[in-house]
């Protein structure tokens, strides 16, 4: 059978209602559904999604009913509880990702239920991803659309390593301090990472994406790559358009010409200013509101002559937030039309719902201004719509600089939405401009528009994920069981190792309260057969004290808070390589660092004898995240005064003497007849000992993250497998 295209969104193009026991069907009209309708026309292809009622509403034959309905159109469900809807969707879908995508603020109640939240999305997410399982085949190409299912392409990986997966994202996607926010951000964009190739409509957004990679240090960004340990994922830029030839072909339409003339009658003699949007609080429609009030203040000889036609879709009215909303909206309209009313003459023309694709049309083609400042949008295809629906060029855009599509439609007249000034003259300017002005920036943008369309873009993601991407193999060799002999050969050949041991994250898991991260009894087991076989070392950032009540049975050495301090088998003292200076700077270290401790709950000030770190694994993620920046800013001209080295670990910021680190400390180790020598870590100070060590060493990475080491392990069970392997 011919491999076929598996496209999975959240919600099916064709949606599901019971009404009086009996099963209603209807098609969905959108951009995204227009643009994908052909792929769907093939036997091969089929499109997955939720059909947008809640299972306690189906019985068994409605399921099977629903099911056999939608497989004429290759349409197949995912079936949600009403509780997996309100956790999922409208709980961290839409109150947590969406306003946080959209830079918008998150209620104190959403905040409080993320967690709960985070487990609906896994559990959603991992039922897409069983029936992706179930209705495709190994060499089908699964395009995954949307923030709904951010963790998808991650889930299939696991399952399907070999399939060619897409992902695109229809909304914005924000800078590292808002990710950074979540407490799952890094497995959001890892689950995104999952596929061959990440789609999102403007270079900006690819930007962000790209600064969130350098941030959770997921990778290698490259130009518009990610380089992972064994393969490399596209990121790129693919601006979502319009089904153009439609509105071309409704502008012949009779209804549309119908409709078209009323409107000419209603608004006769008037300057239209036109707003169609989705109620939304991103959408900044009580700024723009507050910025026609000002046009007619600023500007009285207008009244009269012009209009503000604002039509709102209904949204979200069950959540507090989008009812306040709209109730702000209609008093905000009535103070208006109260204001400034003349006889016969009112100056907003407010429709609170949904209105008939021929109308909408038509109100698009009377109007002499579309008004489309949203505070943040992902593309915004209303500007295009608009746009495409000028038979006679006879309009201006002015649009947001904040969405998307200002981006791609540069002739619109460009404005701030967080500022109210820059609103108004937008307005003023869209008003006062002349014919031929107006005219030659339409037909720009409808010719730019007619040759970017939604087929377009359905057919060029399409295509880019079919090739290629070649890059340079530069992750280090992941050792699987059935690789652990790249390393127990050599070492059994040798006769006089070294072996270099990290403690937490390498050797013991981390713990939230460092002080119970003591060897089991399990490991000192390992390393004690493991020393009859090669010098082991254990080079941690952990205080002496700690290293000698742990390891004092064991013969084994010690280096003690990255290198500071040493203490080779057999030595009764330690040699210290601290900065004899320490006490110069650690007072002006340890009093930033503990003020910003006592504002962040959880977390700790740990001081030794060599360093000063800031634990924060217990503290909220948003306070931490917060002052984290502010704490690196304010030590950064202490450092540099004192010749510092301020380090970001696993929940750590550590500031110490920039000359010590584990690569010195571990180059005293060496012995002129040391054949082999092994490294074992996982975070930033590890890779010191990795650069500074010889080239032959055998150095390991220990999770995720970029490395200079050669091989890397998956956790730390994987490197008591590769001890054990060792020792015997």
């Amino acid at each position: 059978m011919q491999p076929g295209l598996i496209i999975v969104s959240n919600r099916l193009p064709i949606s599901v209602k019971k009404i009086d026991g009996h099963l209603e069907f209807s098609r969905g009209e959108g951009g995204l559904a227009n643009g994908l309708a052909s792929y769907t026309k093939s036997k091969k292809n089929k499109w997955i999604g939720w059909p947008g009622i809640a299972s306690e509403e189906l019985t068994e034959r409605d399921r099977q009913q629903i099911s056999e309905e939608l497989a004429k159109s290759n349409c197949y469900p995912v079936f949600m509880t009403k509780k997996q809807i309100d956790d999922f969707y409208n709980g961290y879908s839409n109150s947590i990702l969406w306003p946080l995508f959209h830079d918008s603020e998150i209620s104190d109640e959403s905040w409080a239920h993320e967690e709960s939240w985070w487990k609906a999305y896994q559990r959603v997410n991992e039922l897409f991803a069983e029936t992706v399982f179930a209705l495709s085949n190994v060499d089908d190409t699964v395009w995954v659309h949307d923030y709904h299912l951010l963790i998808l392409p991650a889930l299939l990986r696991l399952e399907r390593p070999y399939n060619q997966i897409g992902f695109f994202l229809h909304i914005p996607f924000p800078e590292p301090d808002r990710l950074q926010r979540l407490k799952n951000g890094e497995t959001i964009l890892a689950g995104m990472l999952g596929s061959n190739l990440v789609g999102l409509h403007v270079g900006s957004y690819v930007k962000n994406f790209m600064d969130n990679i350098k941030a959770f240090d997921i990778g290698i960004a490259s130009k518009q790559k990610v380089i992972l340990q064994d393969r490399a994922v596209r990121v790129t830029d693919f601006p979502l358009g319009i089904d153009y030839a439609k509105y071309v072909e409704a502008r012949k339409s009779s209804a549309v010409n119908r409709e078209y003339a009323k409107l000419r009658v209603t608004y006769s003699g008037m300057k239209v200013i036109l707003t169609v949007d989705r109620l939304e609080p991103a959408k900044g429609l009580i700024e723009r509101l507050e910025a026609y009030r000002g046009l007619l203040e600023q500007n009285p000889k207008l009244i009269g002559k012009v209009v503000l036609v604002m039509q709102v879709f209904p949204s979200r009215l069950d959540v507090k937030e989008y009812y306040d909303l709209s109730v702000r909206l209609e008093k905000l309209v009535r103070e208006i039309n109260r204001e400034f009313r003349r006889p016969g003459w009112l100056p907003v023309d407010y429709m609170f719902k949904s209105l008939p694709f021929a109308r909408v049309t038509a109100l698009f083609r009377r109007a002499d201004v579309a008004f489309i400042a949203p505070l943040r949008d992902g593309m915004n295809l209303v500007a295009k719509e608009y746009l495409a629906s000028k038979p006679s060029q006879n309009g201006v855009l002015v649009l947001s600089k904040t969405a998307g599509a200002a981006e791609e439609l540069k002739e619109a007249v460009m404005v701030d939405p967080n500022k109210p000034s820059s609103l108004v003259r937008g307005l003023v300017k869209a008003l006062d401009m002349k014919p031929t002005e107006l005219k030659r920036r339409v037909r720009k943008m409808q010719r730019q528009l007619e040759e970017s369309d939604v087929n377009v873009w359905a057919n060029k993601f399409t295509r880019t994920l079919k090739q290629e991407v070649r890059v340079q193999p530069i992750g280090p060799k992941a050792l699987h069981d059935e690789k652990l002999d790249d390393i127990a050969a050599p070492f059994g050949a040798a006769k006089h190792r070294l072996v270099l041991l990290d403690y937490d994250g390498v050797l013991e898991r981390f713990h939230d309260d460092p002080a119970n991260a003591n060897p089991p009894k399990d490991l000192k087991k390992i390393l004690e057969r493991l020393s009859k076989k090669a010098e082991v070392v254990i080079i941690s950032g952990r205080r002496k004290s700690e290293l000698e009540t742990w390891f004092k049975d064991l013969p084994v050495s010690l280096v003690a808070e990255h290198g500071a301090f040493s203490k080779r088998l057999g030595s009764v003292t330690w040699r210290n390589r601290s900065d004899p200076k320490a006490h110069e700077w650690k007072s002006h270290v340890w009093e930033v660092m503990d003020r910003y401790a006592s504002k962040t709950p959880g977390s700790t000030v740990e001081t030794k004898d060599a360093s000063l770190v800031w634990h924060y694994r217990n503290a909220a993620p948003y306070a931490s995240q917060k002052y984290l920046v502010i704490l690196r800013r304010l030590l950064r001209p202490i450092a540099k005064k004192y010749g510092l080295s301020i380090e970001q670990g696993n929940k750590i910021l550590e500031v110490r003497s920039g000359a010590v680190n584990k690569g010195l400390a571990a180059q005293t180790l060496i012995k002129p007849s040391t054949d082999f020598i092994m490294a074992i870590g996982d975070d930033y100070t590890d890779e010191d000992m990795f650069n500074l060590l010889p080239p032959r060493t055998y150095s390991v990475k220990v999770g995720t993250g970029h490395t200079n080491a050669r091989f890397r392990l998956k956790d730390v069970t994987a490197v008591h497998t590769l001890l054990t392997k060792l020792a015997k």
